[in-house]
């Protein structure tokens, strides 16, 4: 099982540094969005429920891969019960928009969800592909994490 993670996480690093977006001139709050984008990344990867919890809107919303409508509490829980649970989850954010106090980052993850974990029942043990789109709201200076929808691309057939 080590050697299966161990090759996931080495060909979604080499995926992710190939396909690494260029260095592009962003405005301050698009910095601070991305910044925002990229902490809640890393509070679901690390497992750490205090952050999800501090950087999400009590509004909350994801359109889960899943297939349901989860809020903040249903995010927290399931990330804490391992329900959310991904050993490789890498995201490249391919755009981000600020208008006035709303930011939308859109972008691609590839993530090889935890065994125990809805998505690996759901599509299988495997590496899969996601689009994503997340929405943050300015909340005086930080931005906190309003809306989310993720969903599987699907295999293409062989040619």
């Amino acid at each position: 099982m080590r050697k299966l993670i161990f090759a996931a996480a080495c060909m979604l690093a080499s995926a992710a540094s190939a396909q690494a977006p260029q260095s592009i001139a962003r405005t301050p709050d698009e910095t601070a969005v991305l910044a925002a984008d990229a902490a809640q990344r890393t509070a679901v990867a690390d497992i750490d429920l205090g952050a999800i919890a501090m950087s999400a809107h009590p509004n909350l919303r994801v359109n889960a891969p899943n297939n349901r409508i989860l809020t903040r509490d249903d995010l927290v829980r399931m990330v804490g019960s391992g329900e959310i649970r991904n050993e490789v989850f890498e995201r490249v954010p391919e755009q981000v928009v600020v208008t006035g106090d709303v930011g939308v980052v859109m972008g691609r993850e590839r993530v090889f969800p935890g065994a125990a974990s809805e998505q690996s029942r759901m599509y299988g043990h495997r590496i899969l592909d996601r689009r994503y789109t997340n929405i943050y709201v300015r909340d005086g200076s930080r931005w906190l994490h309003l809306a989310r929808h993720a969903n599987i691309v699907p295999d293409r057939p062989a040619p």
